[in-house]
């Protein structure tokens, strides 16, 4: 791969949305090309707008990006959201609308039958389903859920352990 895709990150300047910048921050396959936040926040410097809270310095790069508005898609192709329950439920579909897919820690769409829940090294053929979202919804976009951070951890361990020897029952706390 020669050329990086270009990404937006919704809710940028919240933990999770810092989170998501700090960790595509020179990956090898993504580049942050956007930055969006609340309107209040929107047609501003990112740097002038955030307060940085990760471990590393501020991307000099994306300090310099101007947030734009949440609920205005810009031309991507893959979105990362950072947004919460509520804003999600209302801006994602607008970005999946847009031609975005948008990779969601929001629980709006989690249920969705036509929505994947995804956990890449256990579940990745649940893509599939994005044909069927796109036409059923009328997207040229879609949107990809993940489970909760608890989920995600418990099945990449327990995944493996019910190919072996059949998980029947399972307590937690």
């Amino acid at each position: 791969m020669t050329a990086r895709i270009p990404v937006a990150v919704l809710g940028a300047t919240g933990t999770v949305g810092q989170k998501l910048i700090r960790l595509l921050d020179r990956h090898p396959w993504f580049e942050v090309a956007a930055v969006t936040a609340s309107d209040a926040s929107a047609g501003r410097p990112y740097r002038e707008v955030v307060r940085w809270r990760e471990p590393t310095p501020l991307p000099e790069r994306v300090g310099e990006l101007v947030i734009g508005s949440s609920r205005v898609a810009t031309p991507v192709a893959l979105a990362f959201s950072a947004l919460d329950t509520q804003a999600a439920a209302e801006i994602e579909p607008i970005w999946a609308r847009a031609g975005a897919t948008v990779v969601t820690n929001a629980s709006p769409f989690r249920l969705a039958p036509d929505v994947p829940l995804l956990v890449p090294e256990i579940n990745a053929e649940h893509l599939d389903l994005l044909p069927g979202q796109r036409a059923a919804r009328g997207w040229s976009g879609a949107i990809v859920a993940n489970p909760n951070c608890t989920t995600t951890g418990l099945v990449v361990a327990l995944a493996p352990l019910h190919q072996a020897f059949g998980v029947e029952r399972l307590f937690v706390s």
